[in-house]
């Protein structure tokens, strides 16, 4: 769980602050990180005897994380995808994530917790707003 959580802190300076200094160490260890090898895809036949695609045996936590990496890298050099990337508007949210919804203009991280938090906010400043009134 650690190397995960290193992985994490180390993709922060990428996508919150491009173009900053702490940008060159955090780069480095998640191009090393990604070098990893993939877990290897095999063909087996299926249940009704075409061929599918499976794991040659459970990936280690190494390929996990390389996995992980790599797409990450895939994220960052994408200009459409970074372009996409999009800090919650929870209060003290630290998530950043991909907005693909219609008309690109999603709020929260995720509506059920972050939103409702909001809009439970807003309902107490309106209710608060007319009982001093």
């Amino acid at each position: 769980m650690d190397a995960f959580r290193e992985l994490r802190a180390y993709l922060v300076p990428l996508v919150r602050a491009p173009g900053s200094p702490s940008q060159g160490p955090a780069l480095s260890r998640v191009n090393d990180l990604a070098r990893s090898a993939p877990p290897a895809p095999r063909a087996v036949p299926g249940a009704d005897g075409t061929l599918v695609r499976r794991l040659d045996g459970p990936p280690g936590r190494d390929a996990l994380i390389g996995a992980v990496a790599r797409d990450a890298v895939d994220l960052l050099t994408d200009p459409a995808a970074r372009a996409s990337l999009r800090q919650c508007e929870g209060d003290n949210c630290p998530i950043v994530y991909v907005d693909a919804s219609r008309g690109r203009r999603r709020r929260w991280c995720s509506s059920e917790i972050c939103g409702n938090r909001e809009r439970v906010a807003r309902h107490r400043r309106r209710t608060a707003a007319l009982t001093r009134a």
